[in-house]
């Protein structure tokens, strides 16, 4: 399919979390971790992925399943960051936290403007790319890649045992 035109389903928050924390872990400084997690934001959004337009699931008011899965996904991904914070004692919690708001910053920023301004005011449209459906499974895939690899490195660079 490509990058999309319509960018109003961001892409799953899992993958932006843990990318971003671990940009902020790595930084220099709390600054840096902003900045590296919005772009991390940036990167993963041109990698090929699911979201709810793959399935054809409108933007719109109301209860939808992809809204639902994606506050799953925060919780685990804020159950997971408070874990390192407390587990782990390399872990640089204020830049972790800052990291990981600055990689969902742009989904927040995108449902806002969506909401008040009716329009996506976060995701450059040539720069974000919703496989298509008959794609899905490795839509998934590369968020599950991306997700389990920025876990697992989080997990290394926060001297967890």
């Amino acid at each position: 399919m490509g990058p999309s035109s319509e960018t109003v389903n961001p892409m799953h928050p899992l993958a932006h979390i843990l990318t971003g924390a671990l940009v902020g872990q790595t930084g220099p400084s709390p600054a840096a971790a902003v900045v590296g997690g919005l772009l991390s934001h940036l990167v993963l959004d041109a990698v090929p992925h699911t979201d709810a337009e793959t399935f054809g699931v409108a933007a719109g008011r109301g209860l939808r399943p992809d809204l639902i899965e994606a506050g799953l996904e925060l919780f685990v991904g804020t159950a997971v960051l408070g874990w390192l914070v407390v587990a782990c004692p390399g872990t640089q919690a204020l830049r972790v936290w800052l990291g990981a708001l600055g990689g969902l910053a742009p989904d927040l920023i995108a449902m806002l403007t969506l909401r008040f301004v009716g329009a996506d005011m976060a995701h450059p449209p040539r720069l974000h790319w919703a496989v298509a459906r008959r794609h899905w499974v490795w839509g998934v895939l590369t968020q599950a890649i991306v997700a389990a690899a920025a876990g697992l490195l989080l997990w290394r660079a926060s001297g967890c045992p």
